[in-house]
């Protein structure tokens, strides 16, 4: 697809409508995309308790880009291409593990977990390992979660940085416990993943587990008395309350919210799931929800925090990962059962990811036309406007 031709979609998106049908469906479309908005800014990768201990690493897959996260020997977080700087060959042939160095199979070269070449056996004496360390890529950690950039040049971490802390610093991520990691394959435009998880329009028919547990997320009920009580609670805990926008500039969204009264926890019983994390200490600290566009998404109560991650793999395509953190000194079969903590977003992610894959075979076909959000998807706005913004960025 030309510039030229992008220009003009572009020209042609109408304030307060959905996207035309090129972009949702379009390989070459996704391809500029791909370079304007994915190859540029913070893509969540993980949490740093996927990675407890020095060696710990797993792979995020992004395209053709293959990218090692491990933990450092004093509790640094690396990031480096899954790419030998030998020959090329894929270095770790696991999605996750631990490795005390990262040792090619093809010809055994021997790297550090900084990256650094250590050993290139049989080559000449006069061979400068220093210019043949491994190729690098932006890191940085906020509470615990793990932001990668595959740009050559970051934006600026202090944004995101800034915004994230004050709500995720009484879970004590780094050092929480990984309860479960589940993988989706969604036949949807990403974009429609990350639409969907931006506004409750479609909440009071599709999700009644979700309203169940969420005064308000039927859009029928008045929350501000609650809320405004709530806020006070929370503020004398020293919880964070203050709402945090995406505007011009910036990719994160904060905001805290109450449970439906009675309800300790997400959960399909409304009863409580594990014990308090971190530094919580009851059922009262009501639901955070952070966003950090293009790809984060995280959900979390007093007692576990649910993380979700958007990887686009083609424009039909969306990888979607599930991880849900308890408390490092909680106990399977004793504080939590499994089952039970899993079973809230298993349902409510299944019940996501089928409207989404609706959404996208309408959005296939000739009978479709960009049509109005209503005034309740003012978050789904925001998040198209951002998008066209940042392609926008990548004509310039």
């Amino acid at each position: 697809m030309k510039k030229s031709q992008i220009e003009e979609l572009i020209s042609r998106q109408k304030p307060g409508f959905s996207l035309e049908q090129a972009f949702y469906t379009n390989e070459e479309l996704l391809g500029f995309e791909w370079k304007s908005i994915w190859q540029t800014n913070w893509l969540f990768a993980g949490n740093t308790a996927q990675i407890p201990r020095a060696g710990d690493y797993f792979i995020y897959n992004l395209q053709k880009d293959a990218i090692i996260i491990i933990r450092g020997n004093k509790g640094e977080v690396y990031a480096h291409y899954n790419t030998c700087a030998h020959r090329g060959s894929a270095i770790c042939l696991e999605q996750k593990g631990n490795a005390a160095k990262l040792i090619c199979p093809y010809h055994q070269w021997v790297y550090d977990k900084d990256g650094t070449l250590l050993n290139a056996r049989m080559m000449p004496d006069d061979f400068c390992k220093d210019e043949f360390n491994l190729r690098s890529v932006h890191v940085d950690t906020v509470e615990g979660l793990i932001f990668i950039c595959i740009a050559d040049e970051a934006p600026d971490f202090f944004n995101i940085q800034k915004s994230l802390t004050p709500y995720l610093a009484p879970f004590q991520i780094n050092d929480a416990k990984v309860a479960a990691i589940k993988n989706y394959t969604l036949r949807a435009n990403w974009k429609l993943v990350a639409e969907n998880f931006r506004e409750c329009y479609h909440c009071g028919a599709a999700h009644p587990e979700y309203c169940s547990a969420v005064i308000g997320a039927n859009l029928r009920e008045d929350t501000d008395v609650l809320t405004a009580t709530k806020q006070k609670t929370w503020q004398a805990n020293g919880l964070a309350t203050e709402l945090v926008e995406v505007t011009p500039g910036t990719t994160t969204y904060a905001v805290r919210y109450p449970l439906r009264p009675g309800v300790e926890s997400y959960s399909v019983d409304g009863k409580k799931i594990s014990i308090p994390m971190g530094t919580h200490k009851d059922y009262d600290a009501g639901v955070i929800g952070l966003v950090n566009y293009p790809n984060f998404w995280m959900d979390a109560v007093s007692d576990y925090i649910w993380t979700m991650r958007v990887t686009v793999v083609n424009a039909s395509t969306t990888d979607v990962e599930f991880c849900w953190l308890i408390d490092k000194n909680a106990v399977e079969g004793n504080d939590y059962d499994l089952n039970r903590l899993t079973e809230f977003w298993e349902i409510t992610g299944e019940q996501d990811g089928q409207l989404c894959e609706n959404n996208f075979r309408g959005i296939e076909t000739n009978g479709y036309r960009p049509g109005p959000y209503a005034p309740v998807e003012d978050q789904v706005i925001n998040f198209v406007n951002w998008c066209v913004e940042e392609m926008k960025k990548g004509l310039r």
